[in-house]
């Protein structure tokens, strides 16, 4: 992935989507993110999933578009819900207020056992 990039990976579940965002949203990449929760929410989806934990850099267009996205998804009877970021990135959040104002769960934990980081 090269700087700047962002990937956008719908996982699809019995109309629940999960969008894996990777790497940076920003004024370059939040169309992209638009256009992509508008066609899931054009397509039925009931609840769309924003994993932000490999989200790198969020600017205030980034911040728009998701709240650009909330407002698609409530006009089409879609719920979106983000996950925890990155510590920088929920920082963002914090600073504008929108921790309040949006849904945000944590990922299930890994299936992981045992392994010290380190």
């Amino acid at each position: 992935m090269r700087p700047g990039e962002l990937v956008l990976d719908d996982r699809p579940r019995d109309g629940s989507h999960t969008l894996a965002l990777t790497g940076e949203l920003d004024l370059a990449t939040a169309p992209d993110l638009e256009a992509v929760i508008l066609s899931l929410c054009s397509d039925g989806a009931c609840e769309i999933v924003l994993d932000l934990s490999q989200v790198s850099f969020l600017d205030s267009s980034g911040l728009r578009a998701i709240l650009s996205s909330k407002t698609v998804c409530e006009e089409h009877s879609c719920q979106l819900v983000l996950t925890r970021p990155r510590e920088p990135v929920e920082r963002l959040f914090e600073l504008t207020g929108l921790l309040d104002k949006l849904s945000f769960r944590r990922l299930p934990a890994a299936t992981t056992d045992g392994g010290a980081g380190g």
